[in-house]
């Protein structure tokens, strides 16, 4: 008795867990009148000469291009292989799932089993020629939601090709991405492939038994609550550079995961299947995000402070907004400044400090402003002044439930 009830404990914990999760993505936006505040007073920030560099903000031109897709993904044989159920599922149409002593695995006739050999041979062949340009797609867009770099689109590039007669055909090197970034005259090219695609069929026995042999109780609890992760699981793996086109150096490489749950069916239809890949691959890329938001970082400055008239928070005005990729609830942060001198060279250079506070854009965005709500300790807080460095803070990745395919 006493077991189950430890299971339905950790059943809870770990649904409240899921729950607090999935809510926190949706955590609620500070929502100030910026009227209502008091002007604050305060001195502004003294920045040193050889400091003033660290407020330029250049929006590098990036390009986008030629994602292959480097999987070996066989349709066919993988619903063949690894569909696995139980006695009590029904057949749907033609096809359903059989069990027999030392065999489980899906049951077609004969002239089916041709025409699913037939169709899948199409998926492949659509799947293949369609995946990459879907990730290109994808990065383009995490990149201009995110700010701080000028996107070249697949038509511009396209254009600048056309000028100079440039021949595309096939898989193009690295090498020729950087002379294509130099006649578009790109800072950057953002390239990568798709590795893999793994399609498996999932029953809730197999994931009790998985989770309880690697976590013990912990993992048969988590199973009574994994209903929603049967059946098909596919996961996805990205691979994303970016490219110096000047020097032609890789300054950034990182393999990223996604998992989608696709559903019972027997097996997916091709809308199911590659909408399946989409979203693996989407999900994939949001653990892209914390790296790339550094390279494509949003810059600003404090416009002016003000503070509530009972004393006990402080807003700020920024110089950027919703135009540069900052959304309700951003986070950001603040720096100052000190000139160093090297006691041997005599030389001056820039040391910066990051102030120990949060500030966090509220409902009062515009285009080009925005009014941010200053957190941390009322000494810290009383630190930030007018004329600071602000910067976003990296952006994150998946959270936990996206990591389980929802």
């Amino acid at each position: 008795m006493k077991n189950k009830n430890r299971k339905r404990t950790y059943v809870v914990y770990i649904t409240l867990f899921i729950i607090i999760s999935m809510l926190s993505a949706c955590a609620t936006v500070a929502r100030i009148d910026p009227t209502t505040f008091v002007t604050d007073t305060a001195e502004q920030e003294t920045i040193p000469v050889v400091c003033k560099g660290a407020y330029e903000a250049a929006a590098f031109k990036v390009a986008v291009a030629n994602f292959t897709n480097n999987t070996t993904f066989e349709y066919a044989k993988v619903v063949q292989a690894s569909v696995q159920g139980s006695s009590e599922r029904t057949a749907v149409g033609a096809a359903g799932v059989g069990v027999a002593p030392g065999a489980v695995g899906v049951v077609w006739g004969e002239k089916e089993k041709m025409k699913f050999q037939q169709d899948s041979q199409r998926i492949e062949r659509e799947f293949n020629a369609k995946l990459g340009e879907s990730v290109e797609d994808g990065v383009t867009n995490e990149i201009v939601n995110m700010g701080g770099a000028k996107i070249y689109t697949r038509t511009e590039m396209k254009k600048v090709l056309d000028e100079h007669k440039f021949q595309m055909s096939g898989l193009v090197d690295e090498n020729t991405l950087v002379q294509i970034g130099k006649l578009a005259g790109v800072k950057y090219m953002v390239t990568g492939s798709v590795n893999n695609v793994n399609l498996s069929y999932k029953t809730y026995e197999m994931i009790k038994k998985g989770l309880s042999e690697h976590l013990g109780l912990l993992g048969t609890a988590l199973a009574a609550g994994a209903e929603s992760q049967e059946g098909w699981n596919l996961e996805t793996d990205i691979a994303l550079r970016i490219i110096d086109v000047e020097t032609g150096e890789i300054l950034f490489s990182k393999i990223v995961h996604g998992k989608y749950i696709i559903g019972r069916t027997p097996y997916p239809n091709y809308d199911a299947l590659i909408g399946g890949i989409k979203q693996a691959a989407s999900k994939a890329l949001i653990d892209a995000r914390p790296e790339l938001s550094r390279w494509f970082t949003v810059k600003g400055y404090i416009i002016q402070t003000r503070k509530s008239p009972d004393g006990k928070q402080r807003a700020a005005l920024i110089n950027v907004g919703e135009k540069s990729g900052l959304k309700p609830g951003s986070e950001l942060i603040a720096y100052t400044f000190q000139e160093v001198k090297d006691p041997f060279t005599g030389k001056s250079s820039c040391d910066v400090v990051r102030l120990p506070v949060t500030l966090k854009v509220t409902d009062q965005l515009q285009a080009d402003k925005a009014w941010i709500i200053i957190e941390g300790d009322p000494n810290q807080v009383k630190r930030v002044k007018v004329g600071q460095l602000v910067e976003r803070a990296p952006m994150k990745g998946q959270k936990f439930y996206q990591k389980m395919g929802y």
